[in-house]
């Protein structure tokens, strides 16, 4: 599931021809991180053949797949909050049990998970990702990757 927003028109076509991929549009995206999380987990809860969700963002690009893997390896019926440990805080990527989803769909602003993470530290499970602390939110961030 990829949930697009501001540049949806101009993304969609870039992903939609992908294998097992839906492409999801979030119209409130102004509304913050919370406001596109909430519009992917609901695509997904008509769905009953899930027990979690893996959630990652498009801004993290030193995040591949064996990172996500060692976050769905930690998961389990103990574990129903995995989320990355990184620069002194967890977030995601993340991955949620399916009994979360009423609660992160009611979240709202531009934080996303993360606020909602720190305040049940206690219930999380943390994976040391490294990879996840580099985001890119400017050109000037895409050049220090280089």
């Amino acid at each position: 599931m990829v949930v697009l927003g501001a540049n949806a028109a101009m993304i969609a076509p870039a992903v939609s021809g992908l294998a097992s991929v839906t492409v999801v549009i979030n119209p409130d995206w102004k509304k913050g991180l919370a406001s596109s999380l909430a519009v992917g987990l609901c695509a997904f809860s008509a769905d009953d053949s899930w027990d979690a969700v893996l959630v990652t963002l498009a801004d993290q690009p030193l995040v591949d797949g064996a990172a996500l893997r060692r976050l769905i390896t930690a998961f389990d019926d103990e574990h129903r909050i995995v989320a990355s440990a990184y620069d002194d805080t967890i977030g995601v990527p993340a991955v949620f049990g399916r009994e979360h989803l009423d609660a992160l769909m009611r979240l709202t602003g531009d934080r996303g998970a993360r606020s909602w993470l720190r305040s049940r530290q206690n219930e999380v499970s943390r994976v040391p990702l490294c990879s996840a602390a580099r985001d890119i939110d400017t050109p000037s961030d895409v050049a220090r990757l280089r």
